[in-house]
């Protein structure tokens, strides 16, 4: 897939592609690509406007969160990566 980052219609469907972290990534990319706020800015009021883009993002957050529970009962602790990346979502 590639990005188009001055088509808010692309950005959405890159969005659909993993939500739970993506929605996060729409942030970052404002941070640091300023010249595609205005896409990006659609982009998210979209998704934000629209009750089936809402719902897709809870159940893939809810599709992690599943993921990591069975990784923790399995193996006794959250898997490396996962951490890290909560760590810097959290710090965000």
């Amino acid at each position: 897939m590639q990005l188009n980052l001055n088509d808010p219609q692309s950005i959405v469907a890159w969005w659909q592609v993993c939500p739970e972290r993506h929605d996060g990534h729409l942030e970052a990319l404002l941070a640091m690509r300023p010249q595609f706020s205005a896409a990006i800015r659609r982009a998210q009021r979209h998704i934000a406007r629209t009750p089936e883009l809402r719902a897709q993002l809870a159940q893939s957050v809810g599709e992690r969160e599943a993921w990591v529970a069975e990784q923790v009962e399995r193996d006794g602790h959250v898997p490396a990566h996962e951490a890290r990346w909560r760590e810097l979502a959290a710090a965000a």
